[in-house]
């Protein structure tokens, strides 16, 4: 009733591998015609867009295990389930690939615009944030570690942060914190909320600045000393703690350097 084709001439007209073809032959996908006398298997143009539908199955994302599945279903509606599925993943995907181009895009745009020791004022971003260290030591108990560990798979959307306690500052304490921060624009995307651990600061005014930092040189509030002194100018009162955004990190030689966004809540 049906033409038959050789596995070659089928590899031939879809463009693919003979091995391709025998793995989904593997599969389940298609059942060839198995001549027991030469031992040749023929191959029909049902095998043929079987093929073709395989791949649009596999084109949309799934497995090659999924597609042998759905092929086998007996009902549009199961079907449907499988593809309902599928099309929730893509849309995921879509919504993470945006906010990926959107952070880098950020990212760039933070590094074009560095310019050292230009006070203005904006309104930061607000951001989730957790701290990893005290100076430069790490002292996390085995909760924070485990909260930390968690923040970390947020990549590529965290960035490196320094805080500085509005109390530390007024009383001339020279220790800060170091930590790890998102955006909040972004934290729906992982569902992150506050927690004993993860403190949120929301966007308000600020006086924005940039420092350029390096290992040779500890990192005190005594950097800030030239933005205080634009607040005492301009009446403007430091007005909750100060975090800064680490843009960039290098490491040309024997020492890191850090390019820091920073932001001072000011009223």
């Amino acid at each position: 009733m049906y033409n038959t084709y050789t596995i070659g001439e089928l590899a031939k007209i879809l463009g693919i591998t003979t091995e391709t073809i025998r793995y989904y032959e593997r599969k389940g996908i298609i059942a060839p015609i198995h001549d027991e006398k030469t031992n040749y298997r023929y191959y029909t143009t049902w095998d043929l867009h079987m093929i073709i539908r395989a791949r649009c199955y596999l084109g949309f994302g799934l497995t090659i295990d999924e597609t042998a599945k759905i092929l086998q279903k007996r009902t549009l509606e199961e079907i449907d389930d499988v593809l309902d599925k599928q099309e929730k993943t893509i849309q995921q995907n879509i919504i993470y690939q945006m906010n990926l181009l959107k952070k880098m895009r950020m990212n760039r745009a933070l590094i074009n615009s560095f310019e050292e020791k230009n006070f203005t004022l904006r309104m930061c971003p607000g951001i989730y944030r957790i701290d990893t260290q005290k100076c430069y030591t790490l002292d996390l108990t085995p909760q924070e570690q485990d909260e930390l560990k968690q923040f970390t798979q947020y990549v590529p959307f965290i960035f490196s942060t320094a805080l500085f306690p509005k109390e530390h500052i007024e009383n001339q304490n020279k220790e800060f914190y170091f930590g790890v921060g998102i955006e909040d624009q972004f934290a729906p995307l992982f569902d992150i909320k506050e927690t004993e651990y993860v403190k949120y600061y929301p966007s308000r005014l600020c006086l924005y600045l940039c420092h350029q930092s390096r290992s040779s040189q500890i990192l005190t509030y005594e950097v800030l000393e030239p933005a205080f002194e634009y607040m005492k100018k301009n009446n403007l009162e430091l007005d909750g703690d100060i975090f800064t955004q680490i843009v960039s990190m290098w490491k040309p030689d024997e020492e890191y350097f850090n390019w820091h966004n920073i932001w001072i809540p000011v009223k």
